[in-house]
């Protein structure tokens, strides 16, 4: 039995489940590298090889560790980890060609499950080595003796001539507006803001640096203070959570102002319907609805990353068409005694409601509050706690605490959460918004005005605002000059870098089934959706018939000889001996027909001889000269036999 080319089938499995490996849990990522260990030093220190019985079972425990592990609920991460137990044992029965090829195939099925999970550049980008391994791995186990090298190179030439083939179905083929990449395969399909807000969530959420959205500008930049990123809006309260309406309504009120900010956002994933945008927004060009509340929310849940186009009014005022509702008044009752106690108190004391609202910010301003991602633990009425006694806490204990006194004070109160701020990306001229960036603030009906924004947060830390001041003003391109010397390098890569990651994500990644149809429009190809199918069956398929047609023309070319004026004049030769009746038998070299020719024809003697004599000569030299053939050339056509 010949021997398979273990090392390389590792090899190609290694590469093709490294960007796998933050996604697998640490017992799968060992019980690979512990069966290719073994597997290698069998073969090189001739080790038995596990017998059917002992792969079975390790097959079997691999598939109880799996389910163990998921808490016995398959989801897409789990399925990834049951791949990566197969492709740790599998080698570990290869002994034929069937086993080699099947082990290749299962590193292709990990390429593959690598483009469900992540979609990032530098990840496709390595990918594309992925494919090249697998491909050289392939090729070799069908040409063995050959270098594995030569095949690498093989598989590289192969890749660049597919990558027309590849843009071509990319621009054509006709795609949904949803897509399956939405699967949830990541085990981190969640993220950012949920539909409950606990004390205590967003600042774990500011502990995270990952990317929420990108917004790049269209109009004038916004002012540091207008970067509030609306996203959802709590008005219920349970004495601890905050959660939304159930069934908020689209919105009715009217939205006036004349700072209008047009943007588009490329949001990354996080599993709900939730849209950001700048408060307040007019209008999401068609991707979303817009509520009562002024969020926008989607039909499907975000699973995927996708950009969208919005206007926002930056100075908005409402036009109240009717009063609030009663629920941002509720408190529960018999919770938080002392902050009621506070409120109602304000209500007595203060007529106007402009004049409580001032009350509860001065008194986060008197009572030597603080601003802490460590505000430690609450009690059961935790309002109470953070007011009297902590008064230590993150954005969400300042909103949460101040609309509680606001709704005691008889004003109607609601926390909105999203993001506050965002970093400049002086390369690509956008905002990043980061998970750190999640904050929470209030809003306060006022009659005639409706709902206006307050953030009590700014009171106690004015410094969340003057960071963003700073990008503020380098995106107004107020950047103090400096030399080379001084540049921040790392940064300006990182920029740089970042930069050529959001164009991907929105002309590659975010290249929906209405940007193919507005393609196909601007070429004078406007069939309709159903038509596009009509593209993708003959558009490709002329393609590759004229790939065919051009390898065909080129071996057709390879194939020619170059002219052979020696055999073209000695064919005369023979032609003009075969209509004398002496024609030449397929036997007879040029010596042996001249002999035949003597005898037959004595009379042809001389010339017979002359011609032979060049013939061979010019046929069998290396080197011919145009002497000897234009000499060819005079004695066959003076050569006249007589029939």
């Amino acid at each position: 039995m010949t021997e398979q080319p273990i090392g390389a089938l590792i090899f190609a499995l290694a590469v093709a489940m490294a960007p796998l490996l933050l996604e697998l849990p640490p017992w799968a990522v060992l019980w690979s590298l512990i069966a290719w260990s073994y597997i290698l030093l069998r073969h090189k220190y001739n080790w038995p090889q596990p017998g059917r019985i002992v792969r079975l079972l390790l097959f079997c425990l691999g598939v109880v560790a799996v389910l163990l592990s998921s808490g016995m609920r398959f989801d897409g991460g789990d399925f990834i980890t049951l791949l990566a137990v197969m492709a740790g044992i599998k080698p570990l029965e290869v002994q034929s060609y069937r086993d080699s090829m099947v082990t290749v195939f299962l590193a292709c099925f990990l390429t593959i499950t690598s483009l469900f999970v992540f979609e990032s550049l530098a990840m496709t980008l390595y990918l594309f080595v992925s494919v090249w391994v697998t491909t050289g791995v392939l090729v070799h186990l069908n040409d063995p003796k050959t270098e594995l090298r030569q095949h690498f190179r093989l598989s590289a030439r192969l890749i660049l001539v597919a990558i027309p083939l590849m843009l071509l179905l990319f621009l054509l083929f006709p795609r949904l507006s949803g897509s399956f990449w939405g699967t949830p395969w990541s085990r981190q399909a969640h993220s950012g803001f949920s539909n409950t807000l606990r004390i205590g969530d967003v600042s774990r959420l500011a502990l995270n640096n990952a990317p929420a959205f990108s917004a790049s500008f269209t109009s004038s930049l916004p002012r540091a203070s207008q970067l509030y990123w609306r996203g959802i809006v709590f008005q219920r309260f349970d004495g601890r959570n905050w959660s939304p309406v159930s069934a908020p309504q689209p919105r009715q009120t009217q939205i006036q102002g004349t700072e209008k900010a047009q943007y588009t956002i490329m949001l990354e994933p996080h599993g709900y319907r939730t849209l950001f945008a700048l408060d307040l927004p007019l209008t999401a060009h068609g991707v979303a609805t817009v509520y009562e509340d002024q969020t926008l929310r989607t039909r499907l849940p975000v699973r995927q990353r996708f950009n969208y186009n919005l206007t926002s009014i930056l100075d908005a005022q409402e036009v109240p068409i009717q009063e609030a509702s009663p629920l941002t008044l509720k408190l529960p009752p018999g919770k938080n005694p002392q902050a009621v106690a506070l409120g109602k108190l304000w209500a007595e004391k203060f007529v106007e409601p402009r004049a409580r609202m001032q009350a509860g910010l001065q008194y986060f301003k008197e009572h030597d509050f603080s601003y802490t991602l460590q505000p430690g633990t609450l009690g059961t009425d935790s309002i109470d706690d953070f007011l009297f006694q902590s008064r230590k806490g993150f954005c969400e204990h300042y909103a949460a605490s101040y609309a509680v006194l606001m709704r005691a004070a008889g004003i109607p109160a609601r926390i909105v959460g999203g993001y506050q701020g965002g970093r400049w990306n002086g390369v690509g001229k956008f905002f990043t918004i980061r998970q750190s960036d999640a904050h929470v603030w209030c809003e306060l009906w006022f009659e005639r005005e409706g709902w206006v924004r307050v953030d009590p947060t700014f009171v106690v830390a004015p410094e969340r605002i003057d960071q963003v001041r700073n990008q503020e003003a380098m995106a107004g391109g107020q950047q103090p000059v400096q030399n080379w010397l001084q540049t921040d390098w790392i940064s300006m890569v990182t920029m740089t870098w970042e930069a050529i990651n959001i164009r991907w994500n929105m002309w590659f990644m975010g290249f929906s089934a209405e940007d193919q149809i507005a393609l196909l429009q601007k070429l004078g190809l406007s069939l309709g959706r159903q038509g596009s199918w009509l593209l993708v069956m003959v558009l490709p398929s002329l393609f590759i018939l004229s790939l065919l047609v051009l390898r065909w023309i080129k071996r057709r070319l390879q194939r020619t000889e170059p002219r052979d004026r020696v055999h073209e004049l000695y064919t005369q030769f023979l032609q003009k001996t075969a209509q004398a009746g002496l024609a030449k038998l397929p036997h007879q070299g040029p010596l042996d027909y001249a002999a035949f020719l003597r005898q037959n024809a004595p009379e042809l003697h001389e010339e017979v001889e002359e011609i032979t004599r060049l013939y061979i000569e010019l046929r069998y030299r290396r080197q011919r000269e145009e002497k000897s053939i234009q000499q060819l050339r005079h004695c066959v056509k003076k050569f006249q036999p007589n029939p």
